[in-house]
């Protein structure tokens, strides 16, 4: 069985040392080659430090207990922590955008770097391309949004700096200053965009959504494999963390015991659970075959999916 809080601890250690050793390199070597792309660079890798912190402290407040004042727990937190993620790469992408333009309304060029400045440019892209996938590969392995957001981030800054090479290089090559600011804000332009979707995929989770409609297919799914378990109606679906909360009624047949009626939820639920990974928990709401509804304002029906009720 994955720990997942344990995991997410880790990553986010590995994350702090990583960044802070790069940073730390950047900024002496940019000092000493006198090259302020790259001590730029180094204090953007520094600012990955803080954020990796902000994720040592979210796994921390995950791991706490539920008590009477959280009682689904503090998993929300790790999309909370998402969503400030999402602005601090948004105000990242903004400020290159801005820097961008300055250099082609104002003809600014670029120095470029000595060659300390280039290897360590090198050695920077290699470090925070192994950072970047080993916190996707953890991220997607304990479905954790904010590791896969923060491996967004260090994606970002390798194609980034990859983004200042290729500028720098066009630049001396080809005698065009101005390539290096355009394409400078072409890659602000991407980080903006992923910054965007960053804040969208969390924004679902905090607004009690579900990221994969196709969970009601599969309740809907598993209901209807349980004998004496008819119409699931009113199906509606969270997430807390990467697990499911999940509260449904159903009908069953009027006459029977209450002590059937509650051994064919307690099979719905089990199917559920089968059919279903990451279940948090889930509820079934008895009813009666055949009684009268009136129109439901929430939930997910058979009815309602055949006819696009569940696309948002």
């Amino acid at each position: 069985m994955v720990d997942r809080k344990k995991i997410m601890q880790r990553t986010s250690w590995i994350s702090v040392i990583g960044n802070a050793l790069l940073s730390l390199l950047k900024i002496v070597v940019g000092i000493v080659s006198g090259s302020m792309a790259v001590l730029s660079d180094g204090l953007d890798s520094a600012s990955d430090v803080v954020t990796s912190i902000i994720m040592l402290f979210t796994s921390s407040v995950i791991s706490r207990p539920p008590n009477s004042k959280y009682v689904y727990g503090r998993e929300k937190a790790e999309h909370v922590a998402s969503t400030i993620l999402s602005f601090v790469i948004f105000f990242m992408g903004c400020q290159i955008i801005v820097t961008s333009v300055e250099h082609i309304i104002y003809q600014q060029s670029r120095d470029l770097p000595s060659v300390l400045a280039i290897w360590v440019t090198v050695v920077s892209i290699a470090g925070k391309f192994l950072l970047s996938w080993y916190q996707f590969y953890q991220g997607k392995r304990v479905d954790s949004s904010m590791l896969k957001a923060n491996a967004i981030n260090m994606r970002n800054d390798v194609i980034i700096s990859g983004g200042v090479l290729i500028g720098l290089v066009c630049t001396v090559l080809l005698n065009i200053p101005v390539l290096d600011p355009i394409i400078a804000g072409f890659i602000g332009l991407y980080i903006l965009w992923s910054a965007i979707g960053i804040f969208r995929d969390a924004n679902v989770v905090l607004m009690d959504g579900v990221a994969d409609t196709s969970v009601y297919d599969k309740i809907i799914d598993a209901v209807e494999k349980v004998p004496g378990a008819y119409h699931p109606h009113r199906i509606r679906s969270s997430q807390i963390g990467n697990q499911y909360n999940i509260v449904l009624d159903i009908e069953v047949d009027g006459l029977l015991t209450l002590t059937r009626a509650h051994q064919i939820a307690q099979d719905v639920e089990n199917s559920i659970k089968e059919s279903i990974e990451n279940i948090y928990d889930i509820v079934v709401h008895v009813e009666p075959q055949g009684n009268s509804h009136r129109a439901e304002k929430y939930g997910i029906s058979k009815d309602k999916l055949a006819g696009g009720g569940c696309n948002l």
